[in-house]
């Protein structure tokens, strides 16, 4: 009998626990069942439409070329938008360097970009090619625009497209020549240059806006080298010379000489 009565025992107790296990599934099923629903009816209700797009760090570009050219719309539920596509669209655009991307629930994407600077111009053929400082072409015109901006001249194309990088037959030539124009903005005699010549092999030759010419040898150091011809022109605008060439294409040498009796060696 009091086996019996042990058996009957835990059949009770092993009821008892199936109708819990069973409970709790029904319940944890109409659950699930209530928040996806939950979640479609928020998908397909206007509480998650995109009703405003914020945009941060453009100065170049207006806040309605971003949006187009992210190809954000209103009243869009924003979760149907892949924040990964968005990037991808802003990026293909040539001014735009960098994006960053945020959903604001319920209704908000706010978008901050980091935009490329025009920094030089490169004629060629009769049009004007914008590069940045990192050498992408950001922009071609058939003008040439009225900006302060120093023209690079001498560039052998093999190729450029907008929002590449140029690709030329003298690069480290055309590095240099980017190399001296940032060193020439840092010790504020970039308003004074005119044209950087990078046609030669072995040389730069920068002209200022007075027709002073400047040979800079390629591998010279750049910062060194501006800084030494800040101190020459200063003395050359003191003194009120102008119609001259500065030779400082060998290290530790400066010859200064007029162009009229300069025959180039």
């Amino acid at each position: 009998m009091e086996y019996l009565e042990k058996k009957r025992e835990k059949q009770r107790i092993k009821n008892i626990r199936k109708r819990k296990i069973k409970k709790f599934l029904t319940a944890f099923f109409f659950i699930i069942v209530f928040f996806l629903w939950g979640i479609y009816f928020l998908l397909q209700s206007d509480l998650l439409n995109l009703k405003k797009i914020e945009v941060q760090g453009n100065i170049i570009l207006t806040t309605e070329e971003i949006i187009d050219t992210g190809q954000l719309f209103l009243n869009r539920n924003i979760f149907q938008y892949k924040l990964i596509d968005i990037e991808k669209n802003l990026l293909s655009h040539p001014f735009i360097k960098e994006v960053s991307l945020q959903r604001k629930l319920p209704n908000r994407i706010i978008v901050t970009v980091r935009e490329r600077e025009k920094y030089a111009i490169i004629p060629y053929m009769g049009s004007y090619i914008y590069i940045d400082q990192d050498k992408v072409v950001l922009q071609v015109s058939e003008n040439y625009l009225a900006e302060d901006l120093i023209l690079i001249t001498g560039v052998e194309f093999q190729s450029f497209n907008l929002g590449d990088q140029v690709d030329i037959s003298k690069e480290p030539l055309l590095d240099a020549a980017i190399e001296l124009i940032e060193a020439s903005k840092l010790v504020t005699i970039g308003e004074l240059i005119s044209e950087i010549n990078i046609g030669q092999e072995d040389y730069i030759k920068l002209v200022t806006f007075d027709g002073i010419e400047v040979l800079i040898g390629n591998k010279t150091d750049m910062a060194y080298s501006v800084l030494a011809l800040k101190e020459v022109l200063t003395n050359l605008y003191t003194r009120n010379i102008k119609s001259v060439i500065v030779d400082m294409r060998y290290k530790g040498q400066i010859s200064i000489r007029n162009r009229e009796n300069w025959e180039e060696n």
